[in-house]
């Protein structure tokens, strides 16, 4: 026997058959899958990571100063750079490679770098101002020694309540109470002012120490007021007088057992207080 058959004998020796266990072809296109599925997970990662360099470079190079436009000297500084193309079939990742990519000069030997714009560029916009007005700081109360003919301080009978309270004449730290009419408190005094809604402010009580402009005030005899006001009522320990120069309102002055005044306001001859 030459060497020739006895080579034909040995491959035909059903011994050497190797045999395909059953699932094999489904294993063959499973790992085709797994490597195709990796060369585009490295084709998307390559993309990524280049993007971020550029975008380092760019931070870098404005100087991160929340929009600055300064011009800076031309530098050839080295970028990252990742290779976009599929590996090998064997699924390995594609090597880095580094490049140095000078930045493009201008005629004048530097380099313009635009601002930087987004959420750092932001911060440093002026500030909004409100459409809220501020307003102006609270006057100082009044100090009126007199009350009459026509209102105290800063206040006036027939006022309305929103232009009673802008004359900072009201403590508006108490509030007011009462139903119709409001009552607020004199601020640095601790009197009363009723506000009606339909007749504006309708009562000032006088400050201790507050006269009239005819001298009558907390301390005065009921014959004092009798002598000012020759046209003043008397009843229940309560005069009422009209005021001088304004016919739209009275003093009301209440007295105590004594024949003395312990108490005065300024107040509408009609409301509803």
């Amino acid at each position: 026997m030459n060497l020739e058959d006895e080579l034909s004998r040995l491959f035909e020796d059903e011994r050497l058959d190797v045999p395909v266990r059953p699932g094999a072809e489904l294993l063959v296109v499973a790992g085709a899958r797994r490597r195709r599925h990796r060369r585009n997970t490295v084709v998307a990662t390559g993309g990524a990571l280049t993007l971020v360099a550029v975008t380092a470079v760019g931070i870098a190079l404005s100087g991160v100063g929340g929009g600055r436009t300064d011009t800076l000297p031309a530098t050839n500084l080295p970028v990252t750079t990742i290779a976009t193309t599929a590996g090998s079939e064997t699924g390995l990742p594609p090597v880095a490679t580094s490049s140095s990519v000078p930045p493009p000069q201008s005629s004048t030997g530097v380099t313009s770098v635009p601002s930087v714009t987004g959420p750092q560029s932001a911060s440093h916009s002026p500030s909004r101002i409100s459409s809220t007005p501020t307003g102006s700081a609270q006057r100082p109360a009044s100090t009126d020694p007199t009350i009459g003919p026509t209102g105290w301080g800063r206040l006036a009978l027939g006022m309305s309540e929103a232009d009673a309270v802008a004359t900072d004449e009201l403590d508006m730290s108490e509030g007011y109470s009462g139903s119709p009419c409001h009552r607020y408190w004199l601020r640095g005094g601790g009197t009363p002012v009723d506000i009606s809604p339909t007749y504006g402010v309708a009562r000032i009580n006088a400050k201790p120490g507050v006269t009239t402009p005819e001298g009558i005030g907390v301390g005065s005899t009921d014959a004092e007021v009798m002598a000012a006001y020759p046209n003043a009522t008397t009843a229940n320990y309560v005069i009422t007088a009209p005021v001088p120069g304004n016919p739209n309102a009275v003093y009301v002055f209440n007295t105590d057992p004594s024949q003395q005044i312990f108490s005065l306001r300024l107040e509408l001859t009609t409301h509803n207080c």
